[in-house]
């Protein structure tokens, strides 16, 4: 993120706009860095779809807080 952002002055869709902006800069180090290692093939990788996908949309969940 850069330094002269707070986020807790950031609005929810700044905050997901900063977060998928540090994302994109740390997949395209981790390719420059990748291409850089002897041996590397220039082709993705192309990984198997699994319902186990950390990226996977959860399924509703409701948290419920009692206080007292």
């Amino acid at each position: 993120m850069r330094p002269d952002l707070d986020p807790a002055h950031l609005s929810p869709d700044d905050r997901l706009y900063e977060l998928a902006a540090i994302l994109a800069r740390g997949l395209l180090r981790l390719r420059d860095k990748a291409a850089l290692t002897p041996g590397h093939t220039s082709a993705p990788q192309i990984l198997p779809e699994s319902s186990d996908s950390a990226v996977a949309e959860p399924a509703d969940t409701w948290l419920t807080v009692h206080t007292g």
